[in-house]
């Protein structure tokens, strides 16, 4: 008996041959790469800007926390209504808790970059900020972030 059913499952194969096989259990296509975030690309200018950051910053992990640190920054500055100091100390203090030490003199420049763009923005005398610069603000930390995220 068992020989029979043998037999047939052979004759099935040598008919329809490895067709038979993949449509019984067909083979998983990979699947498409996970986006850690989902941000609409820059205009050129905000990513000439930033693009050195993408260049100065070469772990993967660091990569992805620094943009995640900074699109939650650029997704909230928005609704604050604040001086350029206390989002400046905001950004430091932030920055300290979710980094702790792991990025002490790891890339340097990396903090003097990011005080220079502020300033740029802001300028460095205290003042409430106006809707324009958190707008830039906004525009130029999520540039940060789509840069660091995108695959080179």
């Amino acid at each position: 008996m068992y020989k029979n059913i043998f037999a047939i499952i052979l004759l099935i194969y040598a008919i329809y041959g490895s067709s038979l096989l993949k449509q019984i259990a067909p083979n998983p296509q990979p699947a498409p790469p996970i986006s850690i975030l989902n941000i609409d690309k820059p205009s050129m200018d905000i990513i000439d800007k930033v693009q050195h950051f993408s260049k100065l910053i070469s772990d993967p992990t660091d990569r992805a926390k620094i943009a995640l640190f900074n699109y939650e920054f650029a997704c909230r500055i928005n609704s604050w209504n604040t001086t350029n100091q206390q989002v400046n100390d905001v950004y430091v203090l932030a920055g300290e808790i979710f980094f702790q030490d792991t990025l002490v003199n790891k890339y340097e420049g990396l903090g003097d970059s990011i005080i220079q763009l502020m300033t740029e923005i802001m300028t460095d005398k205290n003042h409430i900020l106006s809707n324009k610069e958190k707008t830039e603000l906004h525009d130029y930390f999520n540039g940060i972030a789509w840069v660091l995220i995108q695959r080179d």
